[in-house]
């Protein structure tokens, strides 16, 4: 019995960390109907900050005080300094981002929300952990109350006593805020019905500011107290990805538009969290706390929408950033400057190929990758800029492909020719299995299933023996294919291989997309009731845009895995799904090609160039992530298209006229 009230205590603690996180997610969806993928990023820079002034910092006003550097007087100046600082970063996004994009579609904010965290990450690293030296620097911040003792085996420190005060005092402040204050009301009305409250005389910047302030600085307090609770060290690991789905789990327990909702699901993950920690100790089911949760998730969506204290609402949106693309008009496809056009453009594409046969075998080998990747990509752009659905698990059925490879070669010594075709199969089956719950779920929540099940494969399925044979991973050695060997030091067979299955792919894309399957996609993408009103059967469409999409990433995470000769768990880190989301969206949603464009310059250059400061890869992509989403939705693929059109009828505009015809002479008369 203590030992099980000692890991409730534990749980209980944790929990409320996660509800004051998942509090702050409500706050921001109530008052503007985004759901912040960055949070728990805004509770990693606020970790940070509040450790560099408590450790670190040696300006005003910290040179005219008495208090040393590490100690509890100064932590408490530099959490309130740093809980300022996070509080105005958000204000200014909610400012000079969200609002721009009050009017888009909800999935355009969550992109755009993608963008932020990249940016928030990529602060980080440029700030705190850019140098070697930064990042073996250790990082504690105090704890608020110096005590501890044991409950059980269990150790109890002042850090979890400091979160039952700070979560109580949040709580009471809240509640009294929320049903005492005149603008604590109309916060709650501008949510429950946002029309009507502007016919009151509530300004909507004022309630969408305030809640992008508020719901930050609980961010910044969550991700303090978690610091603290794991020891006081203050890591990126801790306060990013699995925190973020921590953080939405809770809120979709509770329920996305209920406040207290958020702090019972938060204890409902910390204590099932810990519960699953105690009963099942083994180092092999150390992600089962993961697992649990994308199970939660799809439970909850599917059988109570709204969460045990929310209202269920209308979840489908519209993927308003999937821009058409236009041919060339028909009077300028068959002109000379069209033609000679396309020569030059497969000249080159040629020309780049060229290239990567002839460099060294490391760059031939980035080159594969990057391809591979692009791959994966166009998977992406049949599941999103055909169909309309949104995944952030893309880089996890990459994962099942590349797995599946190894086994059905190295365990079951399946030629490799026709292991490609089963890890396509492979693929499309867990495709399927995840858009399943997808004929029930769409839009936001569809997000958070994907992200949920990237993250369960990463931490716990592909580290099972069966799977993926341990933390070690499995060997992938490509073979011969007659007198190409795959498996050459050059890394050029592999290359050109890997060039074939792209061409294919992308013929394939391009097929679809003008294919009777290819206009129902689009039919779906655009809108479901309009669709199946004209007889476009959703049921069948949704899971064939998710079994041919899930089959092209296998297929890209099987190359990839060949490229490297060993497929890991930590390959496949839920984080790049968040990648190829950018890489899809940079290069042109509207386009397969513009996955081949987008992995270039978010994945390829970057590797090829040899960045050593590696914080510019995320803080870079976020920027153009973000100024795609907001000018330029035809990304780098729109682009080009603009660019051929002008330039082709620049072209025909200044060649000479053809000679007019000489009028046929009228027939002798009889």
């Amino acid at each position: 019995m203590t030992l099980f009230l000692s890991y409730l205590a534990i749980g209980v603690t944790e929990g409320l960390v996660y509800g004051l996180l998942a509090l702050g997610m409500v706050l921001i969806y109530k008052g503007s109907r985004t759901i912040n993928f960055a949070h728990p990023f805004f509770g990693l820079l606020t970790a940070f900050v509040c450790w560099w002034l408590t450790a670190k910092a040696d300006f005003f006003p910290f040179t005219l005080m008495p208090f040393a550097a590490g100690s509890r007087p100064r932590f408490v100046v530099a959490a309130v300094l740093a809980l300022a600082f996070i509080g105005l970063y958000g204000l200014g996004i909610e400012h000079g981002i969200m609002r721009r994009l009050r009017r888009a579609p909800r999935l355009v904010t969550l992109v755009a929300t993608i963008a932020i965290a990249q940016g928030a990450l990529g602060l980080v690293t440029l700030v705190f952990t850019r140098t070697p030296d930064q990042q073996a620097q250790s990082r504690v911040i105090p704890p608020l109350i110096h005590t501890q003792f044991f409950i059980g085996r269990q150790l109890i420190t002042g850090a979890h006593i400091s979160v039952l005060i700070v979560t109580s005092i949040v709580g009471a402040y809240a509640a009294w805020f929320f049903t005492r204050t005149k603008f604590g009301v109309a916060v709650r009305a501008a949510a429950e019905n946002g029309d009507a409250a502007r016919l009151l005389g509530i300004s909507a910047d004022r309630v969408s500011g305030f809640v992008w302030i508020a719901g930050s600085v609980l961010a910044g307090i969550a991700g303090i107290l978690v610091s603290q609770v794991k020891g006081g060290s203050v890591d990126v690991t801790t306060l990013s990805l699995g925190f973020l789905v921590r953080g939405l789990t809770a809120a979709l327990i509770g329920g996305l538009t209920s406040l207290p909702g958020a702090v019972v699901g938060g204890l409902i993950v910390g204590i099932t969290q810990e519960m699953l920690v105690w009963r099942f100790p083994s180092p092999n089911q150390q992600g089962l706390p993961e697992l649990a949760l994308f199970v939660f998730v799809v439970v909850v969506l599917l059988f109570r929408p709204g969460g045990l204290f929310g209202q269920r609402e209308d979840t489908e949106d519209k993927v308003g950033f999937v821009p058409v693309l236009r041919e060339l008009p028909a009077r300028l496809r068959k002109t000379a400057a069209a033609q000679a056009y396309r020569v030059v453009s497969v000249a080159a594409v040629i020309a780049v190929a060229l290239a990567g046969f002839t460099t060294t075998s490391a760059n031939t080998g980035l080159i594969t990758r990057m391809l591979a990747i692009a791959i994966v990509g166009v998977g992406l752009t049949i599941l999103m800029g055909y169909s309309g659905q949104i995944s952030l698990g893309h880089w996890a059925l990459a994962g099942v492909g590349a797995f599946a490879t190894a086994t059905f070669v190295t365990r079951m010594h399946i030629p490799y020719l026709l292991a490609l075709p089963l890890a396509i199969a492979a693929g499309m089956f867990v495709s399927l299995a995840i858009g399943l719950p997808a004929l029930r779920i769409r839009g936001l929540y569809l997000a958070i299933v994907t992200l949920g099940f990237n993250l369960a494969c990463q931490v716990y399925l592909f580290k099972q023996s069966a799977i993926g044979g341990s933390s070690a991973g499995r060997d992938l050695t490509p073979p011969k294919l007659g007198p190409f060997d795959l498996a050459d030091p050059s890394n050029r067979p592999l290359l050109g291989f890997t060039i074939l299955c792209l061409l294919v792919v992308l013929l394939v894309a391009r097929n679809l997309a003008n294919s009777r399957t290819g206009r129902s996609f689009f039919a779906l993408r655009e809108n479901e009731k309009a669709a199946a009103t004209l007889g476009v059967r959703l049921t069948r469409y949704k899971l064939m845009a998710f079994a041919i999409s899930g089959g092209i990433a296998a297929l890209g995470g099987a190359l990839y895995a060949s490229s490297l000769g060993l497929v890991r768990a930590a390959d496949y880190e839920a984080p790049f799904s968040f990648t190829l989301i950018a890489i899809v969206i940079i290069g042109g949603l509207g386009s397969p090609y513009g996955a081949v464009f987008g992995a270039l310059v978010i994945r390829g250059i970057p590797d090829l160039v040899k960045f050593d400061n590696l914080w510019i890869v995320p803080i870079g992509s976020g920027i153009l992530l973000l100024v795609v989403v907001v000018r330029a939705r035809g990304g780098i693929a729109g682009l080009f298209t603009l660019l051929r059109a002008k330039v082709i009828t620049a072209v025909n505009e200044m060649a000479p006229a053809p000679p007019a015809a000489s009028a046929p002479k009228p027939p002798p008369a009889a």
